[in-house]
């Protein structure tokens, strides 16, 4: 007699992170052969043309060489942070820190989300939060909060500051040329008091989110979507049960932990762009007159991904000298902690993959060109709000802020002044709330899936959680935009 079926149904569950990115590089590959969706191939310059079968393996290796510098970012911040776990520094003062908050950890979501957000807005604050995510998790399992919280408080703190970025270079800075400026008088300022005023609304809206989220899933565990997994997040990253004594030694490892963050916001934030060039100077002064100091690296505030990775490695020595248990030792412990985050690297380099297929086809180009034509015919109001969701769409295909924004601008910027001079600027405020949604949510945005796999939340749980707060930050974007529309609009103007 056959045994009889289980009852069960299987619950639906999403592919691995780096399963849907392969899926959506093959079907960027296989819509490559509709007529007109890639460039024709060009024999004298071997650029563009459609993509073949064998283009789906070598995009993540295009993309991994594409993302080289943030996946060796990556891993060496994995490998430091393997050696201050080993010291047990990170327990024992994360430990006194939820003694000391005792019924005031909530606090701790506003205050962080709010400095991550000042980083996403005025220099685009992405990567260097992934360094985030092992520190925050246990702080916030501690507090009896779950991991989404700690995913949402760092991913959104920042991605927020980016939605209303009103400094970022990677988003204003790049949406037009000096040749613009003097053609059409848009400049860095140009539209920064509205921008201000969205970002500090929009700001405010995701941390009440936040918070809201955070508590409802302490007075009630089980309305998490990984409530399931508790004992698997306790075990990976929860803190120990007894915490270690927080010795001397252990206080200066913290003090050198603390001091390499702080290092790192400012090695990255452009002084000169503010009109202080002491670092700049100091840069040069240092190349002349002392390059046994250094001799390569950028003025301070002006740091490479690469350049901020060194920052990581000379900590991780500085730590296992404070902690010296042998040269070996710190090898083998900078080594593991690297390897164990070579997935969240793998993720990183597939995502990239995608923008590379886009690339050598050709086809953002004639996408953009395609739906930017009938935008020639609307009125003020209407190109913003049609602009807001054409940038949408394109931002989930083309997820580069930096990328998209090169290729959108000088085709877009002259058809918005062409309907009223000085609305080039609301353009770029519709593309940052656009492109900065769309990163929170694709799974094409390396960022996001680089989140979700360093913190083991699968996507479909973070966005069981994140879609009424994505929902909600669209509909306020757009209630931004036209408000913005019926500001005064002028070439040069502060304020749309």
């Amino acid at each position: 007699m056959p045994a009889l079926k289980s009852g069960k149904r299987r619950k639906f569950k999403l592919p691995a992170a780096i399963t849907i990115l392969f899926f959506i590089i093959a079907i960027v590959i296989i819509v490559s052969w509709i007529p007109g969706t890639a460039k024709p191939y060009d024999p004298a310059t071997g650029e563009y043309g459609k993509a073949g079968v064998f283009d789906l393996f070598l995009a993540p290796l295009e993309g991994f060489g594409g993302k080289l510098d943030t996946i060796l970012f990556v891993l060496v911040l994995g490998g430091f942070l393997n050696v201050i776990i080993k010291s047990e520094a990170l327990d024992a003062g994360i430990g006194r820190l939820i003694i000391r908050m005792k019924g005031k950890e909530i606090w701790i979501i506003p205050a962080l989300m709010f400095l991550f957000s000042i980083g996403g807005t005025t220099y685009g604050m992405g990567e260097e939060t992934i360094a985030l995510y092992p520190v925050l998790i246990p702080v916030m399992l501690a507090a009896r909060f779950d991991v989404v919280t700690s995913v949402m408080t760092i991913l959104l703190g920042a991605g927020v500051g980016c939605v209303g970025s009103f400094l970022n270079p990677f988003v204003i800075g790049v949406s037009f040329t000096p040749a613009d400026t003097a053609s059409f008088g848009i400049t860095n300022s140009a539209g920064i008091v509205w921008r201000i005023i969205a970002w500090l609304v929009l700001t405010a809206g995701t941390i009440a989110f936040v918070m809201w989220y955070a508590m409802r899933v302490r007075k009630n565990p089980e309305k998490s979507p990984v409530y399931a997994e508790r004992e698997f997040y306790l075990k990976e990253f929860g803190m120990p049960d007894s915490i270690p004594e927080f010795t001397k030694k252990r206080k200066a490892i913290m003090i050198v932990f603390m001091l390499t963050f702080i290092v790192m916001i400012f090695s990255l934030v452009s002084w000169s762009s503010f009109g202080y060039n002491a670092t700049t100077n100091a840069n040069d002064w240092i190349k002349e007159h002392a390059p046994y100091i250094a001799r390569f690296f950028s003025p301070f505030g002006d740091f490479s991904l690469l350049q901020v990775a060194v920052i990581f490695l000379i900590s991780s020595i500085v730590i296992a000298a404070i902690d010296w248990k042998g040269e070996e030792e710190y090898v083998k412990t900078f080594i593991a902690g690297s390897s164990d985050i070579l997935s969240v690297c793998l993720v990183i380099a597939t995502a990239a993959g995608i923008g590379w297929i886009l690339d050598k086809t050709g086809m953002q180009i004639n996408l953009v060109n395609a739906l930017a034509s009938p935008m020639k015919k609307l009125g003020t109001t209407g190109f913003i709000i049609v602009g807001f969701f054409f940038f949408l769409i394109i931002s989930i295909i083309i997820p580069s802020t930096s990328g998209f924004a090169a290729a959108v601008f000088p085709i877009i910027g002259p058809v918005a002044e062409g309907i009223q001079p000085g609305l080039w600027s609301g353009s770029i405020t519709a593309f940052s709330f656009a492109n900065g949604i769309i990163n929170l949510v694709s799974p094409t945005s390396f960022i996001l899936m680089a989140a979700l796999s360093i913190s083991k939340v699968s996507l479909d749980k973070y966005l069981k959680v994140a879609w009424p707060y994505l929902i909600g930050l669209t509909a306020l974007a757009i209630v931004l935009l036209v408000i913005g529309a019926q500001l005064p609009i002028e070439r040069g103007g502060m304020w749309f």
